[in-house]
This record gives C-alpha cells, sequence and structure tokens, in this order.
C-alpha cells in the first residue's frame, strides 16, 4: 500500500481493487516528484495528482499469493526479509 495519504483515500474511497505500482513507462526509473511525472506522461494522461515528494525511489514490490504462499514477481522496496517476517514465508518466483 502506498505511504500517501491522497492515493489512499482514492483507494479506500474507490471500493474496487486498484493495481499502480508505479508511475513511469516500462524500463524507466519512477518518478519521486512531479515534475519527473509530468515530463513523463504530460500527453499520456488527463490528470495528474501531485501528492508531494517520494520518500523512496525505489520500484514497488509486486507479490502474488500462489498457494497460501507469496511470490515476489518483482522485487522492490519491500524485501523477501520483509514478507517473511511480516507472514513467515515467501520465495522469489
Amino acid at each position: 500500500m502506498p505511504s500517501n495519504n491522497i492515493i489512499n483515500n482514492v483507494i479506500t474511497k474507490s471500493n474496487i481493487p486498484l493495481a499502480a505500482p508505479s508511475a513511469n513507462l516500462s524500463t524507466k526509473p519512477s518518478g519521486t516528484c512531479v515534475e519527473d511525472i509530468y515530463e513523463e506522461f504530460n500527453e499520456k494522461v488527463d490528470i495528474i495528482v501531485d501528492g508531494g515528494k517520494c520518500n523512496i525511489g525505489i520500484e514497488s514490490t509486486v507479490v502474488k499469493v500462489i498457494d497460501g504462499v507469496p511470490v515476489i514477481l518483482r522485487p522492490g522496496f519491500i524485501t523477501e526479509e520483509d514478507i517473511q517476517k511480516a507472514v513467515r514465508m515467501c520465495k522469489l518466483k
């Protein structure tokens, strides 16, 4: 889950599952401020919400639970060790 209150409110109020790992085009680094995002997306999206500068400039960890075991599909800021501490089991795909 994002640490930003604006997007957390959007996720909560949408009442549907949302997945949006990062604001960047494939193969490009994630932006950490609205200027980075605007430069990359200004002609591609209708709205950009400025939630302030990101504290972390690393991609999101993407996890899928398979047969009750979290499997990391894309490593990111949250590590395998972090997940193992939380749920006692995890594996990299």
